[in-house]
């Protein structure tokens, strides 16, 4: 049975590689087609022909595509992505030195739609048809189609009104000290030295975008587990349980939500990898400046290499999601082993 795990997931990694294959030679090729010269980009408008022609061989332009996409993928998988044509640095420094403020924010938004997502999908399921089903279920859908830059705005507005005192603008007080590493993330490495100060300043200005970020994730995350409990209510164990007399928690919490938590880890996994790119209108809103915001501004002043590597590395987050995803799966899922070691 561990041999068809490993099999199963040794075509899966191999499938993603060739996706991951496919979206850089996409990007590439858009890169190379969009109009506008990177060496030209690069040294400004005030630049001579002679300088731009220099910068176009100097940075592989004036070679065949097969070459310049070959030269991209190899320094790519050494973590090489090519400098920033605006700002001159490696585009590899610039999106880890970014990336940890978007990473902790996306983290603690999916624990956010997992701590209440879940919990009010079992409530409504649990009372269905009554008023307590009817106020979710509208909190369901106000969620999803509410656009979460609107949440940002009325959250702000809010914390202007009725907690004046609450900071929403930035990651971090500049009058404190931030704690170097281990992780990059501001709640874990605030604990990880004992700096309580910084942990709650942090944990303040990180608590309204990403509410902002999961109200969508919990709005669908919401009617899918109230689908899922209501539907496996009608299986004939659950039936037999009840009839045996089995209290209708230990029913609930026991059987019934493992059972139905399938479809809401699957979207808990998506909206985290997802996220991780189209987090940057919140923290536009918030002054944020993560990863996503990064992408963003790269889009706008037609920073290739950056789009290139912020694109990319989306990607690969949702690879390594979905493979997590598959690892949950399997771990809560009985089924799905049963059915792997028959194959």
């Amino acid at each position: 049975m561990q041999e068809n795990y490993l099999y199963t997931f040794a075509k899966r990694i191999a499938g993603f590689v060739g996706v991951l294959f496919v979206l850089s030679l996409m990007i590439f090729i858009l890169a190379r087609v969009v109009p506008g010269d990177p060496a030209r980009i690069a040294l400004g408008p005030s630049a001579s022909q002679e300088q731009v022609d220099a910068m176009r061989t100097e940075m592989g332009l004036d070679r065949p595509l097969f070459e310049q996409y070959a030269s991209y993928v190899t320094n790519a998988v050494q973590g090489d992505l090519g400098r920033s044509l605006i700002s001159g640095r490696p585009v590899s420094t610039e999106i880890a030195s970014l990336l940890p403020a978007t990473l902790e924010l996306v983290l603690v938004t999916v624990i956010l739609m997992a701590v209440l997502a879940i919990p009010l999908g079992v409530i409504t399921a649990r009372y269905r048809n009554t008023w307590i089903d009817n106020t979710g279920r509208l909190f369901s859908i106000v969620g999803v189609t509410m656009p979460s830059f609107l949440f940002a705005i009325l959250l702000q507005l809010f914390a202007a009104y009725f907690l004046t005192d609450w900071p929403i603008i930035g990651r971090m007080n500049h009058a404190l000290s931030a704690p170097t590493g281990p992780t990059g993330l501001l709640l874990v490495d605030s604990l990880i030295h004992g700096r309580f100060d910084v942990f709650v300043d942090a944990f303040q200005r990180i608590l309204f975008p990403a509410l902002a970020l999961a109200m969508s994730g919990i709005g669908q995350i919401t009617r899918i587990t109230r689908s899922a409990m209501i539907e496996n209510q009608r299986r004939d164990h659950v039936l037999t349980l009840q009839s045996f007399g089995v209290p209708d928690r230990v029913i609930v919490f026991r059987y019934l939500l493992k059972l139905s938590s399938i479809a809401p880890l699957t979207i808990m996994g998506l909206e985290f990898a997802s996220l991780i790119g189209n987090a940057f209108v919140v923290e536009l809103v918030f002054s944020w400046g993560g990863f996503a915001s990064y992408g963003l501004n790269a889009i706008l002043q037609k920073d290739l290499n950056a789009v290139m590597g912020v694109v990319l590395l989306s990607g690969l987050f949702f690879i390594v999601a979905n493979i997590v995803i598959d690892i949950i799966l399997l771990m809560v899922d009985p089924r799905l082993r049963l059915k792997g070691a028959r194959s």
